[in-house]
């Protein structure tokens, strides 16, 4: 029997230091390859054709991924989505075009689960990704006000950048250097590309491939150019920022073997959250085999005592009581 132990979670690093793949602590995903995925809220210059309040905060995370073969940066998108309980996105899933990606949202802890509402409709994100949303992305606010959240379609959206190159080899985060905007290649033109710093801005997560040493980095765009003639979309387009500190991760040190035919995950644990082991055959559905485990900021142990006999993919789950 083959398993794979499937976990995504933050770390913390002083932003005075150059982040390196070595410094990640919490990986989802199995190989000999790694790469990297960088999200980063912040409110849009222009909020043309938008009501979404802005984020909280100007905060950007990173989640470490491991792999082997050919792997898109949609894959390991949905993978690290699937994996950290507290991140969600709303994403609609074209079978030519791949993945439309609407709205992130990262959820703080407190309140009710996550979800997001425009007035009239309210989702909730079961787990993590959400493909049917009935929330209009240029209106939704999150249920938890806390949250970190952005969501656009018409308004200011999401945009995909990657390590300048885009053929990996960076061990190293790409910095975006002492400028506050990027380069465009043509201003005026909606499809321009262009640089900021080490980053390079690109188009299309789901045919996106990764290679050793990949960055894919995800940001609120600036504002719509396409129908705010006066938006700073182009001229003032932002790369990522370096992870911020100011966020605690919930699994720390995770290891996952089998032994005596049950699957188990070790890690530190912390005080006032429930940890549960969840187990997928396809990354899309999932089995609770371990469920209400409190955390005691010390190692815990969860098994899965009927592993399937042939491959499975796990997960640990971290929920406030």
């Amino acid at each position: 029997m083959s398993s794979w132990l499937a976990l995504a979670v933050l770390f913390l690093v002083s932003k005075s230091l150059a982040l390196s793949l070595n410094d990640l602590q919490f990986w989802t995903g199995t190989g000999s390859n790694r790469a990297a995925l960088v999200i980063e809220w912040t409110a849009p210059e222009s909020t043309y054709g938008s009501t979404v309040p802005a984020p909280i905060a100007d905060k950007s995370l990173v989640w470490g991924y491991r792999f082997n073969g050919t792997v898109s940066a949609e894959q390991m998108f949905i993978a690290v989505m699937a994996a950290d309980s507290r991140l969600y996105s709303v994403v609609s899933i074209h079978p030519v075009y791949g993945l439309g990606l609407y709205g992130i949202g990262y959820h703080l802890g407190g309140g009710d689960a996550a979800g997001i509402t425009d007035g009239k409709n309210t989702n909730y994100f079961a787990k993590g990704l959400l493909t049917s949303a009935t929330v209009d992305p240029d209106s939704a606010a999150p249920v938890n006000p806390n949250d970190l959240f952005w969501s656009g379609w018409y308004g200011p959206n999401w945009e995909l950048w990657t390590e300048q190159g885009d053929a990996g080899g960076f061990l190293n985060c790409p910095g975006r250097g002492l400028s506050d905007f990027w380069t465009p290649d043509d201003a005026n033109n909606p499809d321009s590309l262009g640089v900021h710093g080490q980053w390079e801005f690109n188009w299309g997560i789901s045919s996106r491939q990764l290679t050793n040493g990949s960055w894919i980095g995800l940001t609120v765009a600036a504002g719509e150019f396409e129908y705010d003639t006066v938006s700073p979309y182009f001229t003032h387009k932002h790369a990522p920022a370096l992870p911020d500190p100011g966020i605690t991760a919930l699994v720390k040190n995770l290891t996952g073997n089998l032994q005596g035919g049950r699957w188990q995950a070790q890690f530190l644990s912390c005080t006032n959250w429930l940890y549960a082991l969840d187990r997928s055959s396809d990354l899309q559905q999932w089995t609770t085999v371990t469920n209400g485990i409190p955390g005691n900021n010390a190692r815990l142990n969860l098994a899965d005592r009927e592993p399937p006999a042939d491959q499975a993919f796990y997960r640990i789950r971290a929920e406030q009581p």
